[in-house]
């Protein structure tokens, strides 16, 4: 199976913006993503890396990013990064948190976790951005974020909702504030 034959739901697909090119890497089976690139570093400098851990990948892909995506984006460039990665607690792609499967070992593939790590030692900062997950990823979110943690890298929200969880962007206003995440026990 391709990563075209799984369908995640939406269908909202953005253009990158001009002069950033973008990467991908899905299981060969396609239902997951574990990571996502966007990079518009000037030619002959050195990147500036901000990785945004969200909780499931949506319909971006190389080519086209979805609204979260988006969104993040472009906080990232009105902070002076020059290159964004994107991670999930979860990297099964569904657009609804509803079609993410119950079952938490479907819901996040075993190359998810090593990914976050490996994106999150390349990058400055790490901004957690996953919303309010369901109670029955709370295993997998504490493993992510620890995981994350344990790079040494700053983590970053904006903002916390009332369950502690580190707040979505999507409906975020653009000069939102980075704060700190509580570093996990």
């Amino acid at each position: 199976m391709t990563q075209d034959s799984h369908d995640p739901g939406g269908k909202v697909r953005l253009r990158l913006p001009d002069g950033v090119v973008g990467g991908a890497r899905f299981s060969e089976c396609g239902r997951y993503r574990q990571a996502l690139t966007r990079d518009w570093t000037p030619q002959g400098a050195e990147p500036r890396t901000v990785l945004f851990v969200g909780m499931n990948p949506s319909v971006a892909d190389a080519a086209a990013s979805d609204p979260t995506c988006h969104r993040e984006l472009m906080f990232a460039r009105d902070w002076g990064f020059t290159r964004y990665f994107k991670g999930n607690i979860l990297d099964w792609r569904a657009t609804s948190p509803k079609d993410i499967p119950h079952d938490p070992a479907i819901a996040c593939s075993v190359a998810n976790i090593p990914a976050l790590v490996d994106m999150a030692r390349q990058a400055g900062l790490v901004v957690l951005a996953y919303g309010k997950l369901h109670q029955r990823y709370a295993d997998l979110t504490h493993k992510a974020v620890s995981a994350v943690a344990s790079t040494g890298r700053p983590l970053k929200c904006l903002g916390l909702n009332k369950d502690g969880s580190a707040k979505h962007p999507l409906y975020l206003r653009k000069d939102t504030i980075l704060q700190d995440f509580p570093t996990p026990l």
